[in-house]
């Protein structure tokens, strides 16, 4: 790995050190090697209880929430409403007991980790829980005081039990938001929904449920969350962007801790354990134009993709990462029906999800100062 990346035009990016280099090439051996080993164990499903981690349990949704096309995927895929754990975490110097309701309306952020789905936790001691932590400290003087991290039910195959596919996770966001609102107390105007990676797929989901049953004719009509914040939001998770050799998907391979996807000798591009685990019964040729869990496809016209009703959302990428191509679009999409509702952010050079990479602190320094600013003025 040194000797490959000895001189500044033999590195991935000229732009970075030589140690960031050997990082980003130890993180994906990682990775390959958690794929070879056949993903991840399910999600954890008892509440910690030690009081300083000020965890939870989130009763499941109401049967009557559960409406529409979810109704029609959950009964299809046997997938039932859980009481789930979940977990506060607070910013500096705040003196809230409990879930009380914080009578100064503060904003809070109901956040949904990333890892593909298959891996990762909500609670504080997980990898990914420097990402709220950061924004709440670097947002502390604009009244955000605290973050709710959901536990959704995480989705495994093969070696392990088939269990957990779509639309669970989606099932038990729903769960947090409605306890945010209905028992909390947190106006939905002031709930900022933030999701890294397949936590930012997790979001978007969420989000067009709630815009989606607003719009019909259902039983229960939430108000949609105030704003959104998506961090290398996981767009496409069909293979879409996976087929063009031109993609970033495949150009950003050197680039990013993420492994590229593998292509079999008739170069079609090979199903990763993710994909099917999260598929389920419904099948992996089910992600690649579902307008909810793939807003991205390139098997979807622009036309086909519709944000009308989506909040203010922050979207911000790697310049480095294998998703830019796909957050790209998405960002187009979503910028033709919000116009400067939307604001996107492209970390030059950064890899994907850098906002829980110690070793891109310069990256992730810059996009929370970014995030700051832009929450300021919602």
């Amino acid at each position: 790995w040194t000797i490959h990346n000895l001189f500044r035009s033999w590195r991935p990016r000229p732009s970075w050190r030589l140690s960031w280099c050997l990082e980003n090439n130890f993180q994906r051996y990682v990775v390959q090697v958690e794929k070879r080993i056949g993903g991840n164990s399910p999600s954890p499903n008892d509440l910690d209880t030690d009081p300083s981690v000020h965890g939870v349990n989130v009763n499941g949704v109401p049967s009557t929430f559960i409406t529409g096309r979810l109704k029609e995927w959950a009964e299809y895929a046997r997938v039932s409403p859980a009481r789930i754990p979940s977990y506060w975490l607070y910013g500096p110097n705040v003196e809230l007991a409990g879930e009380a309701s914080d009578p100064s309306g503060e904003k809070v952020l109901l956040y949904l980790h990333g890892g593909g789905y298959v891996a990762f936790s909500a609670h504080p001691s997980s990898p990914t829980a420097i990402i709220p932590l950061s924004i709440l400290q670097q947002c502390e003087g604009l009244n955000i005081k605290r973050v709710f991290c959901v536990e959704y039910r995480l989705s495994s195959y093969d070696p392990h039990p088939r269990q957990n596919p779509f639309p669970a996770a989606l099932v038990d966001a729903l769960a947090g938001y409605v306890h945010l609102v209905n028992i909390v107390g947190i106006h939905p105007k002031n709930i900022i929904v933030v999701g890294d990676s397949a936590g930012g797929n997790l979001a978007l989901t969420l989000v067009r449920y709630l815009v989606e049953t607003r719009q019909s004719d259902a039983v229960f009509r939430l108000e949609t969350p105030g704003a959104m914040i998506l961090l290398s939001p996981w767009s496409d998770i069909g293979n879409s962007n996976s087929e063009d050799l031109e993609n970033t998907m495949h150009t950003n391979a050197r680039s990013d801790y993420l492994e590229s996807p593998i292509l079999r000798r008739n170069g079609r591009v090979c199903r990763e354990y993710n994909q099917y685990a999260f598929a389920g019964s419904h099948g992996v040729g089910f992600l690649d134009s579902n307008v909810y869990v793939s807003p991205a496809s390139l098997y979807l016209t622009d036309e086909e993709v519709n944000f009308e009703g989506f909040p203010p959302t922050f979207i911000n990428c790697g310049g480095g990462e294998l998703f830019v191509d796909q957050i790209r679009t998405l960002a187009r999409r979503m910028r033709r029906d919000l116009w400067d509702l939307l604001v996107y952010h492209e970390a030059e050079d950064a890899v994907h999800d850098c906002m829980w990479i110690e070793w891109q602190e310069i990256h992730r320094k810059e996009t929370l100062r970014v995030i700051e600013r832009w929450i300021a003025t919602l």
